[in-house]
């Protein structure tokens, strides 16, 4: 197959980490093309076709949208796969007039999502996702697969914990941090972004520096990630996150909050509302109470081995294509 990948984001998070291992992952068995900001070029692997493009400006500016018409029609794909609102805005005008199946990933939760109707097939990337769109009947779940970089390690009840994501409103790492103040323990914030000044702020506010530390983005979050006992998300909205899939591919702990996929692999007990920093440190406690761990989340292990992995997400997103060809065919 020829496959056209197009991601208009140029941010370092869940949505590029997949789609680049996405990218390569399908490169190995078909012709890909990826259309992207030239800053993931290193990251992709020599078979990838990488048509560099800055798609960061205005999703609305024409001239944009005639340039990324013309690169894809170039790279004369057999289906053509965009990610996430912004790339799909710069797309689903064009897709009646192109001869090959349009797939658009949903990567998380947005107000409006008619336009995500205008392609030949929806990917999402929870259960939750494909309730809130209007048309299930051309929308496949597709979890974000997981390439693990290391060996998973033997789980140690260190008392240090972790979380991950952009240091946005988005990721709740304020209500975090409110909620961390009774907590004895050390907390790392793998991540950088503009609400860093604050962060720091209410760091110093609450008086935790002794037991808090931002330490900025990471090349290596498995690492980060498998040095800590349990991973804690915060978020007040989710696709996936992908740091679900790391964390329980490497055996460690998840709970937070009920967003994206969480609900799909982690037991009720381990979920709380967001945006609620009293709900979280009950959850906190609960889980610092346990006396293993690890054998209390072995069903999420097993979960994310049979669902979370980069083969289980290949597959599946290659059976999506020969579906959206077929139909397009028929």
């Amino acid at each position: 197959m020829r496959i056209t990948l197009v991601m208009a984001s140029a941010e370092d998070g869940g949505l590029e980490k997949h789609v680049i291992e996405l990218a390569n992952g399908l490169s190995q068995n078909n012709e890909v093309s990826l259309i992207a900001h030239e800053r993931f070029a290193h990251l992709l692997d020599a078979k990838v076709n990488v048509v560099k493009m800055d798609l960061s400006g205005s999703r609305h500016n024409p001239w944009t949208k005639y340039q990324l018409k013309k690169k894809i029609i170039e790279t004369q794909p057999d289906v053509l796969h965009v990610h996430a609102a912004k790339t799909a805005q710069f797309v689903h005008r064009m897709v009646k007039s192109f001869a090959f199946p349009c797939v658009v990933t949903v990567h998380g939760q947005k107000k409006k999502n008619q336009m995500n109707q205008s392609f030949d097939h929806i990917i999402v990337v929870s259960e939750q996702l494909k309730h809130q769109l209007e048309n299930s009947s051309k929308t496949s779940v597709v979890y974000n697969g997981v390439e693990l970089k290391i060996v998973p390690q033997k789980f140690q009840k260190n008392r240090k914990f972790i979380a991950v994501g952009r240091l946005n409103e988005v990721k709740g790492f304020d209500v975090l941090l409110q909620a961390w103040q009774d907590i004895p323990h050390q907390l790392t914030i793998a991540g950088e972004g503009e609400q860093r000044p604050l962060l720091e702020q209410l760091i110093q506010d609450l008086d935790l520096s002794d037991r808090v530390q931002l330490i900025g983005f990471c090349e290596d979050i498995q690492k980060q990630i498998s040095e800590h006992e349990a991973l804690i998300v915060s978020s007040l909205r989710e696709g996936g996150p992908y740091t679900l899939g790391e964390a329980l591919l490497l055996n460690r702990p998840v709970f937070g909050t009920r967003v994206g996929m969480m609900p799909e692999f982690l037991s009720e007990k381990w979920l709380c509302e967001t945006n609620d920093a009293d709900a979280l440190q009950q959850l906190i406690k609960h889980y610092c109470a346990l006396e293993h761990p690890e054998s209390v989340f072995q069903d999420a292990f097993n979960l994310a081995q049979q669902h979370l992995t980069i083969e289980h997400m290949l597959l599946n997103t290659e059976q999506v294509y020969r579906q959206a060809i077929a139909s397009q065919a028929a």
